[in-house]
């Protein structure tokens, strides 16, 4: 649709009995409303022949039109977006039943007016909603770098003082909150890479300013995809901030290309970086990739730790894995405890080092520095 001349204007739609179903978690008795005649201008202005005081919309904020009995909608202009199923319509863009439609954070599905009485044909899962939201934002968060590094401490196991920091990445963005739907939302974009990329350079910056030495930093699998892109950018990294150290952290699942990961542990070791196996043991425990790629560290899948001290099979296990680390000299991290009995038990086990909310919460620097801060006067 590419003309508004070809969008039906000002006759009632008698064929089809379209409904805009609004859409979202808690909404206890979602607001419908028909769409009776066409163009329909939705927005917050009295003039709009569907009012949303919402402060995410504006004025006249989009504009539903038809064409035979296909529905086009497009936005007018508004500071927020309108999106069909995540995606911009800032031109005449199909509408059909049971899609997403979303203006600003408001989000409604489109059903036929006999179809919006049933449960199943006005809600969807949850998750498609808040995907639809992340698709929305997505755009802003790269462009306007509204991500933020949060750090989770590192611990000795044997006395919980401080080793190192591993930087996370967050939004500021609504609909983002989480990393996994950020992650989400980029795959639709295929912009992984890029997402991972930022967030570590965001990370490094974050804790540098505030004089730290050690640092964790993630990588997304779609790197190891692309190795040259991946080194390079850890040069710039190590160029820019060329005291600290580094670790990189790559999923164990990742690393099966042992040409590549052989590679790459050259380049770490060049640009005088550490290399850590994450999650090692969600999947398959890689042992070969041991014994063929060194990795400095193994952190240890926190479903390996649950509750581990309940399960003296569970540490049997894990204690021969540890054993078989620190044979090849590679440090072992327990990931997510939560409990001092579980901390008790990977200290027993033989785990080195440790993570997990039990000895830290992810947090901005601004707190951890704080709580250093206070410590030292005696607070």
């Amino acid at each position: 649709m590419t003309a508004t001349t070809e969008i039906t204007t000002g006759r009632p739609s008698l064929e089809r009995g379209w409904t805009l179903a609004e859409h979202g978690e808690n909404l206890e008795s979602p607001r419908l409303f028909p769409l009776r005649s066409f163009p329909c201008r939705v927005g917050r202005q009295s003039t709009a022949n569907i009012r949303l005081l919402h402060p995410t919309v504006s004025g006249l904020h989009a504009e539903i039109g038809r064409a035979g009995q296909q529905l086009h909608v497009r936005d007018l202009g508004s500071r927020n977006g309108t999106f069909v199923n995540g995606k911009r319509a800032d031109q005449w863009t199909p509408f059909n039943e049971g899609d997403l439609l979303q203006l600003g954070t408001v989000v409604f599905r489109l059903t036929v007016e006999q179809a919006a009485v049933t449960p199943q044909a006005t809600y969807a899962s949850n998750d498609v909603n808040d995907l639809a939201l992340a698709l929305a934002q997505f755009d802003k968060l790269m462009d306007e770098k509204a991500y933020m590094a949060y750090f989770q401490p590192i611990v000795y196991a044997e006395d919980g003082s401080l080793y190192a920091y591993e930087a996370l990445g967050r939004s500021r963005l609504f609909g983002l909150n989480q990393p996994a739907i950020m992650f989400k939302a980029a795959a639709y974009f295929n912009m992984e890479a890029e997402l991972s990329r930022q967030l570590r350079t965001e990370g490094i910056a974050g804790l540098c300013a505030k004089g730290e030495t050690h640092l964790f930093l993630n990588t997304h699998p779609t790197e190891l995809t692309d190795l040259p892109q991946l080194i390079t950018s850890l040069r710039f990294l190590r160029k820019a901030y060329p005291d600290p150290a580094i670790t990189l952290e790559i999923h164990e699942s990742a690393a099966v290309d042992m040409t590549n990961m052989r590679l790459l542990r050259l380049a770490l070791n060049d640009l005088r970086m550490g290399l850590a196996f994450d999650d090692f043991g969600a999947g398959q425990a890689r042992l070969a990739e041991l014994t063929e790629t060194r990795p400095d560290f193994l952190k240890f899948d926190m479903r390996l730790i649950r509750n581990i001290h309940q399960s003296p099979e569970r540490m049997d296990l894990v204690g021969t894995l540890v054993k078989v680390a620190r044979s090849l000299s590679i440090a072992t991290i327990a990931e997510g405890i939560e409990s001092a009995e579980e901390a008790a038990a990977c200290r027993q086990i033989g785990f080195e080092l440790a993570q997990g909310f039990y000895y830290g919460r992810p947090a901005t620097a601004q707190t951890y520095f704080a709580q250093k801060a206070e410590v030292a006067v005696g607070i």
